[in-house]
């Protein structure tokens, strides 16, 4: 099954980066995405916030290990422009709430 995105957005709270208990970082961000599509012959405001993460190596184009994630996070202030390739998964919160997270597999700044 295919499981694809790409999105622009904006990064609206500082980047912060956490470790595994097995030792492979993830950094956290949340992106607004706002845009115009046309659907049904129609213009459609477009707006969504998400959660992104970009794991260690499995983000291999974004970082490889702990200091490439702190190095990308002090990058990533809020307002900055980026561009996110992944996939999407449901996360539950501690309280049962669930949500989709945008898995980076690449992630820039533009």
């Amino acid at each position: 099954m295919l499981n694809r995105l790409v999105l622009q957005g904006e990064v609206v709270k500082p980047p912060r980066v956490s470790k595994s208990p097995a030792g492979i970082a993830h950094l956290h961000l949340v992106i607004d995405h706002r845009s115009q599509q046309q659907e049904a012959g129609m213009a459609r405001q477009c707006f969504l916030r998400i959660q992104v993460v970009a794991s260690g190596a499995a983000a291999g184009d974004v970082f490889t290990d702990s200091k490439g994630a702190q190095d990308l996070a002090n990058q990533l202030t809020v307002g900055s422009v980026v561009e996110v390739a992944g996939f999407l998964n449901r996360h539950e919160t501690s309280s049962g709430v669930a949500k989709l997270v945008l898995h980076a597999q690449q992630l820039k700044k533009i």
